[in-house]
C-alpha cells in the first residue's frame, strides 16, 4: 500500500468518523424537537380544558376557579421542569457528543500515526535495498573499469 493510499485512508476514516458524530449530533437535535412537540400538545390539551371550564363557570365557578389556580400553578412548575429537564438533557447530550467526538478524533489521529510509521518504515527498508544494490553496481562497474584498464594497458 503506498504512501498515499495510506494517507487517503486515513482521511476518508477521518471524514467517515466527522460524519457519524455530526450525524449523531442531528439526531440529538431531532429527537429534542420531539420531547419539545410533546410538550407543547400536553400544554396546548391543558389550556383546551381550561377554556372549556371556563365557559361553564357559571355553574361551578368557586370550585373551577380554586382548581384552575391549582392546574395554572401545576402548569407553570411542570413547564419550568420540563424545560430544565429539557435544557438538561441537551447539554449532556451535547457533551457526550463532544466527547465521542474528541475521542474519534484522537483514535484517527492515532491511527494516521500508525499508518505514517508503517510507510516511513517501508519507505527506509526501500531505501537500504537500494543503497545495496548501488554498492553491488558500482563494485561491479569497478571491476570492469579495472579489468578494461588492464586490456588497454596490456595492448
Amino acid at each position: 500500500m503506498t504512501e498515499a493510499s495510506k494517507i487517503e485512508k486515513a482521511n476518508a476514516l477521518a471524514k467517515d468518523v466527522f460524519l457519524a458524530n455530526l450525524g449523531l449530533a442531528g439526531k440529538v437535535f431531532e429527537q429534542s424537537q420531539e420531547l419539545l412537540k410533546q410538550t407543547e400538545a400536553k400544554l396546548k390539551e391543558t389550556e383546551s380544558k381550561c377554556k372549556d371550564a371556563y365557559s361553564k363557570r357559571n355553574e361551578f365557578f368557586d370550585s373551577l376557579v380554586a382548581r384552575g389556580e391549582k392546574v395554572q400553578s401545576d402548569t407553570i412548575s411542570m413547564v419550568k421542569d420540563s424545560k430544565t429537564q429539557f435544557t438538561s438533557k441537551i447539554e449532556s447530550s451535547k457533551s457526550q457528543a463532544v466527547i465521542k467526538f474528541k475521542d474519534t478524533k484522537a483514535q484517527a489521529l492515532a491511527k494516521f500515526e500508525e499508518l505514517k510509521s508503517e510507510s516511513n518504515a517501508a519507505v527506509e527498508g526501500q531505501m537500504k535495498t537500494l543503497r545495496e544494490s548501488f554498492g553491488k553496481v558500482k563494485s561491479k562497474v569497478s571491476s570492469s573499469a579495472d579489468d578494461a584498464a588492464e586490456v588497454v594497458s596490456a595492448s
